[in-house]
This record gives structure tokens, sequence and C-alpha cells, in this order.
């Protein structure tokens, strides 16, 4: 959900903004036979300072609601089953926690689906809305130039999350992976060890520098240094999931960029997206990264295919976001690459279904 226009993003920002403090939620159904019962799903939101900035992240893990919870309508968005501050479950003592970065823009929430669908089988999905880059508050300067601050705050917000007093105590230090869409499955695959070039990514600061496009003040706040985005690898984090990743060449990844990921990594996309062309990007990616898995979705689907599944009226009004091409079956595609992740998610971390 990335590399709109500013008019696009700004029907895009309007959703966000009137679903800024609204979560929805009910109680999971129980698994088919032979699989792990589900589990409802909570979510909170938790800010924190640091340096001087406030991070803001959506925690979604499995819950425990009591019986006078009662579900919030979400607008927009369908099939989200979600308790607000629900107490977390005790079916684990410790959870396995998974990082999810947003496209270039967008928010956490957008992608609460794939939260969701992990938190009901035992997950503790952590997904921010980075710093003056997303749809309640961005700005270019963060948008373009420092995008390196999209993995540090991946960063900061897992030292966070393990000293908090409530959570730290009920994450398993030990098995963190990241996952995201578009510049956030691109953030991805740098959290886990991906390098960019330094000429390159340079390259890609000076052509925003020199964007007249962009008023002289803001202009003039636009770094062009690569040193920061050099080594943005996290050690505790063990596993990678991308969704279109992109744009892999343009922010400077290269071929041994890309060969420096070693960690597990699974890499999915759609083979109609036009935004982050597959052969430019997430297959470009798969090729390099050694032992990647590649998932390519047949047929149409599209860039956006990784959002939450709309309304109707949603689909109407903004439909690049949301209303996908014929035979494109949104919701089908979501319990697909959810149950992808679930089990690329398990072999990576050694993550043991109850």
């Amino acid at each position: 959900m990335i590399f709109r226009t500013a008019r696009r993003w700004g029907a895009v920002a309007s959703i966000a903004l009137l679903c800024a403090s609204l979560i929805a939620g009910v109680v999971a159904p129980a698994g088919a036979a032979g699989t792990p019962a589900l589990t409802a799903v909570g979510v909170r939101e938790i800010e924190y300072v640091s340096g001087g900035r406030t991070l803001t992240l959506n925690l979604f893990y499995p819950a425990a609601p009591t019986p006078a919870m009662k579900p919030m309508v979400t607008p927009f968005f369908i099939n989200l089953k979600l308790y607000r501050d629900a107490p977390i479950s005790a079916r684990s003592e410790r959870y396995p926690l998974v990082m999810f970065s947003h496209g270039r823009g967008s928010n956490g929430f957008v992608y609460a689906w794939f939260a969701q669908y992990l938190a009901a089988r035992g997950y503790v999905v952590a997904a921010p809305n980075h710093y003056r880059a997303n749809s309640y508050d961005s700005n270019v300067v963060y948008l373009a130039n420092k995008l390196w601050q999209r993995p540090v705050d991946i960063g900061l917000d897992i030292t966070h999350l393990l000293h908090d007093p409530l959570w730290g105590p009920r994450i398993d230090a030990g098995r963190i992976g990241v996952a995201g869409h578009s510049q956030g499955g691109f953030t991805a695959l740098w959290v886990g060890g991906a390098r960019v070039n330094a000429e390159k990514y340079l390259a890609f600061q000076r052509g925003w520098r020199g964007n007249l496009q962009i008023p002289a003040s803001l202009r003039a706040q636009l770094p062009v240094d690569a040193g920061p985005a050099l080594d943005v690898r996290d050690r505790r984090v063990k596993a990678v999931f991308a969704m279109a990743p992109g744009v892999v060449k343009v922010f400077g990844m290269d071929e041994p960029g890309l060969r420096a990921l070693t960690v597990p990594t699974f890499i999915t996309v759609g083979a109609g997206d036009t935004v982050t062309l597959p052969a430019d990007n997430a297959e470009f990616a798969a090729k390099y990264v050694p032992n990647a898995k590649l998932l390519v979705i047949p047929g149409r689907a599209g860039h956006n295919v990784y959002v939450n599944e709309c309304d109707a009226e949603s689909k109407a009004e903004l439909p690049e976001m949301c209303a996908d091409g014929p035979g494109v079956d949104r919701g089908a595609i979501h319990a697909q690459v959810g149950a992808a992740a679930l089990q690329f998610f398990n072999a990576s971390l050694a993550v043991r279904q109850h």
C-alpha cells in the first residue's frame, strides 16, 4: 500500500483518521478437528517516548475477555474479531512475537487481519505506526530520506516490549520474527539483515533532495547521509515474512545486500501487482536471499490484496485500496497467506502449537 500520489493518499488517510481509536472483536471459533482451538484476540494501543519522539503501536495478542466485554464495531473493514484491552490469555506462559511494518503512509491497523490470524493461534503481533510516516501523521522527511528510521524503530519497539512490566514476561525473547507489506516488506528484509548499497541509497536520497516540487523548507530537512541506513539489522529477529516488498532496487538493495539476509525468509506477491512489479522486487529479492521461499498469488491479485477486507461502501469509494479485480477473493487469499505465515513462523522459530 505504497507509492501513491498525495491526492490518493488523502482518501486513505481520511479512513485511517476515522478508525484511529476504534477496534472491534468477537470470540474466534474453535479449530477444526486435529487443529489447535483458536483463541479470542485482544488489541491494545501502546505509546512510549524515545529520544523525544512518541512511538505508537497496536499490540494484538491471545486474549481472555471477560463476560462483560462486548465486541466493538469497526467501520470500513470486515471480518475483524478483536477485543480492546482484554486480559491476556493464560494459554501459554510466553508467546512468540512478530513485528509488523505497514506500507508507506499507511498504518498498522490496516493489516489487522494478519495480526488477528497469528494472535488467534498463539502469537503476539506488534504493528507500529511508523513515526511521521503513517496515515495519521506523515512528513516527506520520514517517508523518504529518513527511511532508515523504520527498522531502527522496530528495534526500539522490541526493546520496549521486552522491558515492559506487563508484556515482557509474556513474550519469548528467543522467538521473534518480522513481517511487513510493501515498504514494510522492504523494512522486514532490512531488519532481518539485508543491506543497502551506500552509493545507491545516497542516489535515492539525492533524488528526493533535488525534487523541486517539495517545498524548500522541507527539502532543507532532507538528509543526504547513508550512514544510518547501512547497519539496521536486529539480531533478535530470527525470521522474515515479506509481502510485496518494494521498491527493492530503487532503495539500493542489490544482489550482495540481499545475500546478507541469512535468517529464514518467506516472500509473497500477487502476480497482478502493478505497484511493486514482482520481477523487480519480490522475485528479485527471492532470487538472491539464500534459501528464500517465494509464493506468487496467481491471477489478478494486486498490490493491496494484503490489506484488510473492506465493506461495500469502502470498495466503492476507495477502489484502489479496497476493490479487487475479477476473480480475486481477498478473504481466501488472506486465509492462504495467513496459513503460510503461521507454518513459516512455527518452523523458523521452533514454535509448537497448543
